[in-house]
């Protein structure tokens, strides 16, 4: 079965479920052959995707994008002499492995569950992926395409992990979640070369050509044996947005997979968190704010509550700097708000160290807040 926006359908395409009108009444029965006439019939009652059987007549091609008249065109990447390059798919595991191992991200998350048992858990799941063959020259692509772009892949899928454990999923869930997560992007690889290192941001006509990854990733998964349908999926529909703003499908809230929303927001994460050839990366408070903000807007709230309650923006330890001024020592942070963890000054706002350093809890003196890192 595959999701299919109504704009790509074909004549001869068969329908694996139903089409229900928005009223929820049956408007073509699956199994249904469709034609010009049904496709046409689709548009104008604005049904934006259908659940297909198979795509009878579509090339696996599509280079040739069009709009406005005018053709996008690109040559794809020698994919074929990438994945028989045998040193960047070692070189992609030996990262895999030093990730798995180090887990520096893991300093940013507290676990509803024992750390040891989800440390053990996550390094078999993603071992496991890395070592089959057809995946691993995958990563090999990705690894020589934009290196960028490979670290993410793997944050990503350490943060959906969390974000399954928390929820409770099964063994079987969780390895096809994590697959998703860490080929979510893989789209990106079909691109221009070097599309994924401009330093600029795009134009209109260079954004269109990269919101096709979402569809090159699905067609480079779907073909994979290795891959579930519901793992594949999250490259498809991973930029959908909760209330309907995103692509390429234009879903909305419960229709998204719970995946491709999970996934979602680790990717957004991330990537705020993390630099680009384009920009600096976001401190992680503006992270933090920018997700809280998307609350049934960009993404189901439940799901963003949940893994917010798995991030800590400021370990303990870390040296910060209040909107008072002061200077101060993060020293507790569970069961307190995000933003507002316990803290021990050690240096006033004019700039006098303190003597006997002092604690300040954050969560009651509401009128001041972590600005920032400290220097020391």
């Amino acid at each position: 079965m595959r999701i299919v926006g109504t704009a790509e359908l074909k004549p001869g395409d068969v329908l694996e479920r139903a089409v229900l009108n928005h009223n929820g009444m049956v408007m073509l029965e699956a199994g249904t052959v469709l034609t010009e006439n049904y496709i046409q019939r689709l548009k104008t009652l604005r049904i934006k995707y259908v659940h297909l059987s198979s795509r009878h007549g579509q090339s696996d091609g599509g280079y040739e994008k069009k709009r406005g008249g005018n053709a996008l065109a690109w040559e794809r990447p020698d994919i074929a002499e990438m994945k028989n390059d045998d040193k960047p798919r070692k070189e992609a595991g030996r990262i895999i492995g030093e990730f798995v191992s180090r887990g520096a991200m893991m300093e940013q998350i507290v676990l509803p569950f024992p750390e040891a048992n989800f440390r053990q858990e996550f390094r078999e799941m993603v071992l496991e992926i890395s070592r089959q063959p057809a995946l691993a020259e995958e990563l090999g692509v990705m690894l020589q395409t934009d290196r960028m772009l490979f670290e993410h892949a793997l944050n990503v899928t350490l943060c959906s992990s969390i974000m399954a454990a928390a929820r409770g999923l099964d063994k079987s869930q969780k390895y096809e979640l994590a697959m998703g997560a860490m080929f979510c992007d893989i789209g990106m690889t079909r691109l221009p070369a070097d599309f994924t290192k401009v330093n600029r941001s795009l134009n209109e006509e260079e954004q269109q050509i990269l919101r096709q990854h979402t569809s090159e990733g699905y067609r480079v998964l779907k073909g994979m044996k290795e891959v579930p349908l519901l793992s594949a999926q999250c490259a498809l529909l991973h930029h959908e947005r909760y209330r309907g703003s995103g692509y390429p499908l234009g879903m909305t809230n419960d229709k998204i997979p719970e995946y491709a929303q999970i996934v979602a927001i680790a990717d957004v994460y991330n990537a705020l968190g993390s630099p680009r050839h384009h920009r600096n990366a976001y401190g992680p408070a503006e992270a933090i704010e920018y997700l809280s903000a998307s609350g049934n807007y960009d993404f189901d709230w439940e799901l963003i509550r949940s893994f917010l309650g798995h991030v800590i923006i400021y370990p303990v330890s870390t040296k910060v700097q209040l909107s008072s001024g002061q200077l101060a020592t993060v020293m507790e942070t569970a069961g307190r708000p995000i933003q507002r963890p316990l803290v021990q000054v050690y240096r006033e706002s004019d700039g006098r160290d303190v003597i006997v350093p002092y604690s300040l809890e954050l969560q009651s003196h509401t009128n001041v807040v972590i600005v920032s890192k400290a220097d020391k």
